[in-house]
């Protein structure tokens, strides 16, 4: 079975006279580490709020493990860390896993026990008492990956998990996400970082305009960035 199954979504923004996404399909297998990429506007994050029930209105058909969405278990088993840093900054570590753990309805014990495994995956065990505003970005950046595994999604979608983050957090991250993803746990990744696709994904799904333009396996690919470009072209893409 499919981790994911997307089929000819449309969607169109109010007000927008371009579609956002326009007959985009998808599948993600189970237990695959995959890339989504493509430029500005392509429509990457769209497709991850959709998936994730934040956006209504659309075309087409999405189903996790087989379940149609919006439907609340296949909801329960997805985990989302979004390129905005979702944190309360004047919360600790802890508190913010706390919080987000009993708005997911998590048993109390549950939360206790997950929150010491999200804290040691991401390396903030020693942190987790500390306010967040006094974290560094890429502590932020790996709270923020930790609140989306707390309660021990299936599949995992990631918008832009390193974007400005320090080469030891981004090491670390990439150590997580290869386990994670060895122990079972499917990943949608979404990136502009070429190298970052590459070095952990093995397979691909590049967008551009709001559809599909490739989909294939990463071992077909010998230089990600240069068939990126050729793909989507050189403009510069300022949307």
């Amino acid at each position: 079975m499919n981790a994911l199954d997307i089929s000819s979504i449309t969607f169109n923004y109010d007000g927008m006279s371009v579609y956002a996404l326009q007959n985009f399909s998808l599948s993600v297998e189970d237990g695959r580490m995959q890339a989504l990429l493509g430029p500005n506007g392509a429509g990457k994050s769209t497709l991850m709020r959709i998936i994730t029930g934040q956006l209504r209105g659309y075309a087409g058909e999405v189903l996790v493990y087989g379940g149609k969405m919006p439907d609340r278990k296949a909801l329960l088993s997805i985990g989302y860390a979004p390129q905005p840093i979702s944190l309360y900054t004047t919360l600790s570590a802890l508190e913010n896993l706390r919080f987000f753990g009993a708005m997911a309805g998590l048993p109390d014990e549950q939360i206790v026990s997950r929150s010491e495994v999200v804290l040691e995956q991401t390396g903030l065990m020693a942190q987790a008492k500390e306010p967040v505003m006094s974290f560094s970005g890429g502590m932020q950046r790996r709270l923020n990956l930790a609140v989306a595994l707390l309660h021990s999604p299936k599949l995992l979608l990631l918008d832009e998990p390193t974007v400005g983050v320090d080469p030891q957090s981004r090491n670390h991250i990439y150590e997580t996400l290869t386990e994670l993803n060895a122990a079972g746990m499917t990943i949608l990744l979404s990136t502009h970082i070429m190298d970052e696709a590459q070095r952990l994904c093995s397979s691909v799904t590049l967008a551009d305009k709001g559809a599909v333009i490739f989909s294939g396996s990463m071992s077909e690919i010998d230089n990600l960035e240069k068939f990126f470009l050729e793909k989507t072209g050189r403009g510069l893409r300022d949307a």
